[in-house]
């Protein structure tokens, strides 16, 4: 499901995305003034508000992430650089937003403000104020650089390929959307320009000051503001105060550095022992029982789970969080996301290959040899290969996978590693 909506009073446009299967969303730059309409939509289409992502601190319209959040319990979303408090989730470049079975990835943009961030979801590209249709944000206040601004465009949003989708903060014109490819060959501001020559009709371009700069730039930087609660409301949160939330490796880091945190580690004992993050503990997937784990460590306090990718820490923490722990929160991108971050990792001098690639390994062998078969000795070989094929498209629709629970079990994934005494016994 995507929606774009729209606010005449700051001709600021709203995306709505939610997953077809799970029902969570998110919401990118949303208007204080039509929370309600946001929150009744969610409502009516009996959606899970995941997040409210910011683009940047806007200096034209109030933010309703801190009302949405009020409403439904959804976490709000900003970029680090914006240096803004009030926020529970801080982006930097590259990181991943899970939601459902979808994902967005956040560039950096930076230019019309420091902070800045493109959204990158399928086929589409959601640049706030940083790419417009046919123009581009000002640089001339909250510590806007022409020069930044240039180079997010150029170096980063038009390497994307040319028929992803601009979907635009704001416009004044009525136009909904562009593509890569018309902004990289016809923006009035950037095509054909060098640096310089943006920076000089960047800093001529003579626009007035925002009309609600003064009261939006100091609410956004704190989060927004809320509503005050009314009591006759019969609405409910459209979330649980247990729904799992989700950190970055960097924010995990930082908790960690901070104080003493809870970190599972659900690969198998195998890639534990490989490479590791300091002071984690390993429960693999397949021998995970949610209820001997709630006897050893309890339910009430935080615990962040994490896999290699992301995908087996998911299933994870849905099912403690069923399972009635209270505190559970996914790390995107897992031990991956963290080495890329640079960030130290524990590792031994045994080199396991992660069980994602044992899997890619073993179907792309079978594959390979019932072909060989239906072609030296029976046709049967390619009925078999179109077989694992379609295991293989069903494990990639249910997000869920056989080969990968057997392999698992095999010898050279059991070397024995560090346990929560009582959990792996």
């Amino acid at each position: 499901m995507f929606r774009q909506l729209f606010d005449p009073a700051s001709f600021t446009y709203t995306y709505l995305i939610a997953d077809d299967t799970t029902h969570e969303a998110v919401l990118i730059d949303s208007v204080l003034e039509q929370a309600e309409r946001d929150t009744k939509i969610l409502r009516e289409h009996g959606l899970t508000l995941r997040y409210t992502l910011e683009t940047h601190v806007h200096a034209d319209h109030i933010t309703g992430a801190l009302a949405i959040k009020q409403a439904t319990g959804a976490q709000s979303v900003v970029a680090r650089d914006c240096n803004a408090a009030g926020y529970d989730r801080y982006l930097v470049d590259g990181d991943v937003i899970l939601f459902g079975h979808e994902e967005i990835l956040a560039i950096a943009t930076p230019g019309h403000t420091p902070g800045s961030l493109s959204y990158l979801w399928r086929d589409r590209v959601f640049t706030g104020d940083t790419l417009l249709i046919g123009g581009c944000g000002r640089t001339d206040f909250q510590n806007g650089s022409a020069v930044a601004l240039y180079r997010s465009i150029t170096a980063k949003l038009f390497k994307l390929d040319d028929h992803v989708l601009v979907y635009p903060g704001h416009d004044y014109k009525g136009r909904r959307v562009s593509s890569i490819g018309e902004e990289r060959q016809f923006n009035a501001r950037v095509a054909g320009k060098s640096a310089e020559e943006f920076a000089e009709l960047m800093s001529n371009l003579g626009l007035p000051v925002p009309k609600r700069i003064h009261e939006a730039v100091p609410a956004n930087l704190t989060g927004g503001i809320g509503r005050t609660p009314n009591a006759a409301s019969s609405e409910e949160p459209l979330s649980s105060p247990t729904a799992v939330r989700n950190v970055s490796p960097l924010q995990l880091a930082d908790l960690a550095a901070a104080g003493s945190v809870q970190i599972l580690d659900v690969r198998t004992a195998a890639e534990f022992a490989s490479l590791r993050i300091p002071g984690s503990f390993n429960v693999p997937l397949d021998r995970l029982d949610p209820d001997l784990l709630k006897s050893t460590i309890g339910v009430d306090g935080e615990l962040y789970i994490i896999c290699q990718t992301g995908t087996r820490s998911q299933l994870v923490a849905d099912m403690l969080r069923t399972a009635g722990f209270k505190r559970i929160v996914h790390v995107d991108g897992g031990t991956n996301a963290w080495v890329a971050a640079g960030l130290t990792a524990e590792r031994s001098a045994t080199n396991v290959m992660s069980l994602e690639r044992q899997v890619r390994i073993a179907v792309g062998t079978l594959v390979l040899v019932c072909v060989i078969a239906g072609a030296l000795l029976h046709p049967i070989g390619y009925g078999l290969a179109a077989v694992i094929g379609g295991g293989l498209a069903y494990a990639g629709l249910s997000d869920s996978c056989g080969l990968a629970v057997v392999l698992a079990k095999m010898p050279w994934n059991q070397p024995r590693a560090r346990e929560v005494p009582g959990v792996q016994g």
